[in-house]
């Protein structure tokens, strides 16, 4: 069980807890949990009274120095306690932390929420806002792109004289609408005609398929045919882009400004900055999750991915750690995860993260 956790956690697949004394691997661990729990580095004073190697001060403080020549501890000035480093944090979730199962009224909560979900973006909604409700995070919800999709059928109605709304469905459930505007008021019979050509030419093929052959799918139309297509055949990219707002759900954002690391005096802007486009920038949102998720196996194959500070990649989220997994939607997967301090209590997020995942997957596979 250990080792498969190690393999679903870990970005590579070696180990460096194996250079970690039994004693420096109990001292790390104590060092990572007193920081989750307080935001504050810790001495050997304390850790000397609450482990339980029965070492003096000055033994546990050269065995601190030692993980802070590892590289798994620092300390934030020359008298400060320590505090984990981001491969402090590393080994402690492959090797050292414990597991906390999902609590009955969590389970119940989740149960409770995704009841009330009619469509599918119901549950995407319904499931971001009780991870972040029961976690105290900023939860992330990603829709699968549509690329990788099949069009089931494509549906029109008219808005106005002037203004048409595109439905495009998917078969996983996913219904993507774009409004469109054009120069002439189109009559029904019209519309039906419209929307007779397209399916007939697009339904049963993947969304990438169909927005890179549109234009080719409808070379071959009679003039006429093409006239009626012509909004489409000119519009084919906003028609089929499927990097827009609709794809992500955040919530919970207050949870990450009442975080103690929020409340220091010395706080710079720039340690806002990160999260700050998080909450604003979709797409920002969907590289972080596909590059963390997306393009591992571990994940890929349906584990869990935990990425500390710097193994985000991106420069202003070295605070931050994500947690996340996918979730099933028809035949294609989206992802779900939190994001939060680097110091936030893995060994509940995680099993956590986990469960919603399957709660949402077995919902939807109803839908």
């Amino acid at each position: 069980m250990k080792e498969d956790m190690n393999r679903r956690l870990l970005p590579d697949k070696s180990s460096a807890s194996a250079e970690l004394t039994e004693r420096q691997r109990e001292i790390l661990r104590l060092i990572v949990r007193h920081y989750v729990l307080t935001a504050n580095p810790v001495g050997s004073r304390y850790l000397a009274r609450v482990s339980s190697l029965g070492l003096s001060d000055a033994s546990t403080r050269n065995i601190m120095a030692d993980l802070e020549y590892m590289g798994y501890v620092d300390h934030p000035h020359t008298s400060a306690g320590r505090m984990p480093t981001d491969k402090g944090y590393r080994l402690y979730v492959n090797d050292l932390m414990a597991r906390e199962g999902v609590t009955p009224a969590e389970r119940k909560a989740v149960a409770r929420s995704l009841a009330e979900a009619v469509t599918a973006d119901d549950v995407l909604e319904a499931s971001s806002d009780i991870l972040a409700k029961l976690s105290r995070q900023l939860s992330i919800a990603l829709l699968p792109s549509l690329d990788e999709g099949i069009l089931e059928r494509v549906e029109i109605a008219q808005l106005s004289s002037n203004r048409l709304l595109v439905v495009l469905a998917a078969s996983s459930g996913r219904v993507r609408t774009v409004t469109l505007e054009t120069e002439n008021t189109l009559a029904q019979a019209k519309l039906d005609e419209l929307r007779y050509l397209l399916n007939e030419r697009l339904a049963g093929r993947s969304f990438r398929e169909v927005k890179a052959t549109f234009r080719e799918r409808m070379s071959d139309l009679s003039e006429h045919d093409r006239s009626i297509l012509r909004l489409f055949i000119d519009a084919p990219d906003k028609l089929f882009d499927d990097s827009g707002p609709e794809r992500v759900k955040i919530s919970g954002a207050k949870n990450i400004f009442v975080q103690p690391e929020f409340q220091r005096r010395d706080l710079r802007d720039e340690e806002f900055q990160g999260i700050i486009e998080l909450i604003d920038n979709e797409e920002v949102v969907i590289h972080v999750l596909e590059r963390s998720g997306g393009e591992k196996a571990a994940i890929s194959n349906g584990g869990l991915s935990i990425r500390i500070g710097s193994e985000l990649e991106e420069r202003n989220m070295t605070g931050y750690s994500l947690v996340c997994t996918k979730y099933q939607i028809g035949g294609e997967r989206g992802i779900i995860g939190l994001i939060g301090p680097k110091r936030m209590d893995y060994g509940r997020i995680a099993p956590l993260v986990e469960y919603v995942a399957r709660a949402m997957s077995g919902v939807l596979a109803t839908k």
